[in-house]
């Protein structure tokens, strides 16, 4: 089974799948982290991802299990799996410190 995706975003995290079902708002969401609505918009249509521990936080804080909040690794295969794995890398090269001096 290959996720959807969305042609302008990688989907990595389900978050908006799960606030729907919880029927928790971004807004409810952000006020219960102390963020701002629209960074919880931004994480919730995969345009940023917050870090592990947020998504910890966010699993407390409305009671679910972390796990539901990604899509499977174990559901991608072949093509799929390697236009990801070369989408993941400029991600990653991205977020790299380089260590230079500015």
């Amino acid at each position: 089974m290959t996720p959807k995706r969305k042609s302008a975003h990688l989907v990595m995290n389900r978050l908006a799948v799960v606030l729907k079902e919880e029927r928790v708002s971004n807004k409810d969401l952000a006020e219960a982290l102390g963020y701002e609505p629209a960074t919880v918009s931004k994480w919730a249509t995969n345009t940023i991802q917050p870090p592990l521990a947020t998504f910890f936080r966010i699993a407390l804080t409305i009671n679910r299990d972390l796990k539901d909040f990604f899509i499977s690794s174990k559901d991608i295969e072949g093509e799929e799996k390697k236009k990801l794995l070369k989408e993941l890398a400029v991600i990653a090269e991205k977020g790299k410190r380089t260590g230079k001096k500015n």
